[in-house]
């Protein structure tokens, strides 16, 4: 403890009283998350710039003092604010948040970590630019870096967001600084449009790890598209799922679609429209068939329904796409809608013959504004909120303070039918048997692996119900690892739960640990299972 204050008292020397906190309401802010948590932290560093991180990483090595880097801390559901392991000082990268780069022409930003969706959409709108970026279903104000660090997905063509950034700016664990590809020579033209640079590549050492804290990155915009269709559909019938899934696959490994595709259950979409039905179920949990099956009628999403958009140079090449997008689609599903321009000019009553049931205002907005388009929204927060029973807190969204149940679970399974029916029994027999409605998203933005997110969602105020989602997640962790599908992603809470290795990894990455962070004093356990 002796030295926990004397660090303190160091970084307050070095950036200032104003830039570290003590507060006992502060800590309990970063202690909180959307499941239960036990570690304390003693402290909150706000560094403004690099050099102040640097400083702050050499003051830690010197008193032994653990530091775990957060980016904005909109990581629901995996883990918020919170570090791995106790005593964790947390260094708050939010006043990071300069627009450094920008080029129309190559088609590039390059931003601070604390830099938010919002701010990227306002810069680029500013500007007038006819580039996009694919926005995540995060909060508007969460971070693009964090989000990409964690090998995050976003829409539109780029979707698979690591794939698409450069030029790391990092500061190791010990103060030293290291930028990755060509931006280690000075004047390189190439940093922010080349990936891998020559030599080793390293960027990937510093997504899911703790080796080194990411203050800044290059990240590939996308051209506007001369023809924008969003493709809607649904299936009535949970049987049908697998020949969806594969026909889905033939689009994207053929190349027909830029984009990804989504598939949601239909829990996961009455999680969208609205929240528990405390009323008609007289307040009995789970969700009973008769209820269930009674909303979806209400809002005729289907057992499953996703969407897709459709990115084109012209209208030529767009109307090819979308032909053979039905042509595919249209045999195997009960519900195929596409929305494009041509909706925005129609009368309402050709608007309600062409999309029966939908209100024409609200389907305009979700068109023109839709994330795909690279226009992010918080629309996707409701569903934290699924459980509880106070209103919905529009424009002030926050899960961790309103106490919302959230953890994720985010198997990576093969893009194949059989694969996602096998998966998806297992999670939705573990889900009901917990009492839990099984809130099931598929993600299929590469062409063969699909990334399954099971949201456990239930109200952190009803006693025991931290507990008993806890036991859900475990278990369902435990009967995919069993199958081979292995989470692509982790929470704090899961650091420990992958399965044995089979080989030297964990002690390779052992000694790399001990070379990039000789102290041990970078994020304690995070992506570090125990030796």
């Amino acid at each position: 403890m002796n030295n926990v204050r004397a660090a303190i008292a160091a970084w307050q020397s070095q950036i200032g009283d104003h830039a570290v906190s003590v507060a006992e309401t502060t800590r309990e802010i970063y202690q909180t998350a959307t499941f239960a948590t036990t570690q304390q932290i003693p402290a909150v560093l706000y560094p403004a710039n690099r050099d102040e991180v640097q400083a702050c990483m050499v003051i830690a090595n010197e008193y032994r003092v653990p530091v775990y880097p957060i980016s904005r801390g909109k990581n629901w559901g995996y883990g918020s604010r919170v570090p791995v392991q106790d005593g964790c000082v947390v260094m708050d990268l939010a006043g990071l948040n300069r627009i450094v780069a920008f080029d129309e022409d190559l088609a590039y930003v390059t931003l601070e970590a604390g830099v938010t969706q919002q701010q990227l959409y306002e810069f680029l709108e500013e500007r007038h630019s006819n580039l996009f970026f694919s926005a995540t279903g995060s909060a508007t104000d969460s971070s693009l870096v964090g989000n990409v660090l964690e090998r995050g997905l976003g829409e539109g063509p780029y979707g698979d967001r690591f794939a698409y950034v450069c030029g790391f700016e990092v500061v190791l664990p010990t103060g030293e600084l290291v930028h990755t590809g060509f931006g280690r020579f000075s004047g390189a033209k190439a940093t922010p449009i080349n990936k891998w640079g020559v030599g080793p590549y390293l960027d990937g050492l510093f997504t899911q790890s703790n080796l080194g804290i990411v203050t800044q990155m290059t990240l590939w915009l996308t051209p506007k598209p001369k023809h924008f269709e969003i493709v809607w559909y649904a299936v009535e019938d949970d049987h049908k799922l697998e020949a969806l899934v594969d026909a889905i696959r033939f689009l994207k490994l053929s190349g027909v679609v830029q984009g990804g595709f989504v598939i949601a259950n239909d829990i996961r979409m009455l999680s969208y429209h609205q929240q528990y039905p405390w009323a008609e179920s007289n307040g009995q949990t789970p969700l009973s068939p008769e209820l269930r099956q009674q909303l979806n009628q209400t809002w005729g999403d289907g057992k499953w329904s996703g969407e897709a958009a459709i990115y084109a140079p012209n209208h030529a090449i767009g109307k090819v796409v979308r032909q053979t997008i039905e042509e595919t689609l249209a045999p195997l599903v009960d519900k195929l809608c596409i929305f494009n321009d041509e909706m925005l000019h129609l009368s309402s009553s050709a608007f309600a013959a062409q999309y029966p049931g939908l209100d024409q205002q609200e389907a305009i907005r979700w068109y023109q504004e839709n994330p795909k388009r690279g226009i992010p929204n918080d629309l996707s927060m409701s569903m934290m909120y699924w459980r509880k029973h106070m209103a919905y807190p529009h424009g002030q969204w926050d899960p961790d303070r309103d106490r919302c149940g959230l953890i994720w679970y985010s198997p990576a399974v093969p893009f194949r039918g059989s694969d996602v029916r096998k998966a998806v029994n297992l999670l939705t027999d573990i889900a009901w048997s917990y009492g839990i409605e099984p809130s099931l998203g598929l993600n299929c933005i590469t062409e063969r692996n699909i990334n399954i997110i099971a949201a456990i969602v239930y109200d952190r105020d009803v006693p025991g119900e931290d507990e008993r989602a806890l036991c859900c997640y475990k278990a369902m962790c435990q009967a995919l690892n069993a199958v081979g599908y292995i989470p692509y992603r982790l929470g704090i809470y899961a650091m420990n739960d992958l399965p044995a290795v089979q080989d030297d990894y964990q002690d390779v990455l052992y000694r790399l640990k001990q070379t990039f962070d000789p102290n041990h004093i970078l994020a304690p356990g995070r992506y570090e299972p125990k030796r």
